[in-house]
């Protein structure tokens, strides 16, 4: 039997719980606080995981007497977005819903950013729970509170912060994830390292094909010591006023690929963090923060796990203006100008704003490959 840690936000009164587990289901309501005070329980889900959806909603219904109910959403990006932000809504309030009700995320990061949203909007905010159920998920997107739909002029421009009650992290949810969404989720872990510790960097230019292929050993760890590092950072910074900005290294060049890509299955969150991570390490070194042997270092990572990391990987191609413009709506421009985390060395990041943009221009035009 998998021992189950306990990892904490820390967030003054609104701090909450993670769990890592193998099978935290069976075991769903010690893990919440004051669960019998909730009077109806509303499930949202994706299709991919509509089995599981089944099994957790007849446990509960078997267990507990109360008035639950679930519903199922298409995966992928195109859901998060007004028209099923406005579905969920409407769906959620024909159940005539009060304060007293919990809303359940079980899904990936696309249905755990869409439910957490409209556990802030609907009737000015009700407790939710998050139940990753991709790699990606459970070490990133699920901790931290961030919500958001996206628009036709970027990813995850529209949303708020607003934290969960718990997250619970069930590892045996990863069995029939397919290996594009096990490598995307690898692209978080790895961020995590070099953002914050480059002894987890080593650890898993070691290890990193273990976390691949699903070892529950190594996976544990490396979860734990994600999920670790992210709320170490979210309870010093909730609302990225300051360090939480660091947690964006390789998203700001990422979401502009996504966004040029319109969100679609061509190329996955994760996938586009790591081509922008290898983007962001090189404009590092382009700008003479960082050493040429970070660039070589991550290569040689991406080469052996046999993990693609560079545009032309996925027939991309951007000429620099048209990737200008979609970084332009990155969240973290001010006065119109463009900001980077980039990376001094492993495990040392540095906030750069941008004030040439001839650089950048420059820049780009010899490694959007």
């Amino acid at each position: 039997m998998t021992k189950i840690s306990k990892i904490k936000v820390n967030l003054g009164n609104r701090s909450y719980p993670i769990y890592i587990g193998n099978n935290l289901f069976s075991s769903f309501e010690k893990h919440i606080q004051d669960f019998s005070k909730y009077s109806k329980v509303v499930i949202v889900s994706d299709y991919n995981v509509k089995k599981s959806i089944g099994d957790f909603f007849f446990l509960l219904k078997k267990k507990f007497n109360k008035n639950i109910t679930s519903f199922s959403l298409p995966p992928g990006e195109k859901s998060k977005s007004f028209k099923y932000l406005e579905l969920l809504c409407e769906k959620i309030l024909e159940k005539r819903i009060d304060r007293k009700t919990l809303l359940i995320c079980l899904g990936g990061g696309v249905i755990g950013d869409l439910v957490g949203l409209t556990a802030s909007i609907l009737l000015r905010g009700i407790d939710f729970v998050q139940i990753p159920t991709t790699l990606l998920s459970q070490v990133d997107s699920s901790v931290g509170g961030k919500t958001a739909i996206n628009s036709k002029l970027g990813k995850n421009l529209i949303g708020t912060f607003y934290q969960p009650k718990a997250v619970l992290i069930s590892l045996n949810t990863l069995k029939s994830l397919p290996y594009r969404q096990i490598i995307s989720g690898y692209a978080e872990i790895l961020k995590y390292s070099l953002i914050k510790d480059n002894t987890f960097f080593f650890w898993l230019k070691k290890n990193g094909h273990k976390i691949i292929s699903l070892d529950k050993t190594s996976l544990i760890y490396a979860i734990k010591k994600s999920c670790q590092i992210k709320s170490q950072i979210v309870s010093e910074d909730e609302k990225e006023k300051g360090i939480r900005e660091i947690l964006n290294l390789g998203h700001t060049f990422g979401h502009a690929i996504e966004s040029h890509t319109g969100f679609s299955k061509k190329i996955l969150h994760g996938e586009a963090v790591f081509l922008g991570m290898f983007l962001a390490i090189k404009f590092s070194v382009f700008l003479g923060f960082g050493e040429k042997k970070m660039i070589e270092s991550y290569e040689s990572h991406m080469k052996n796990l046999k993990i693609p990391f560079r545009l032309s990987d996925y027939n991309l191609k951007f000429s620099s203006k048209e990737f200008i413009k979609h970084l332009r709506f990155d969240k973290k421009v001010k006065n119109n100008k463009l900001k980077f985390i980039l990376l001094e060395q492993y495990g040392k990041t540095l906030s750069y704003t941008l004030n040439d943009e001839k650089l950048l221009v420059k820049f780009l035009e010899k490694n959007l490959e």
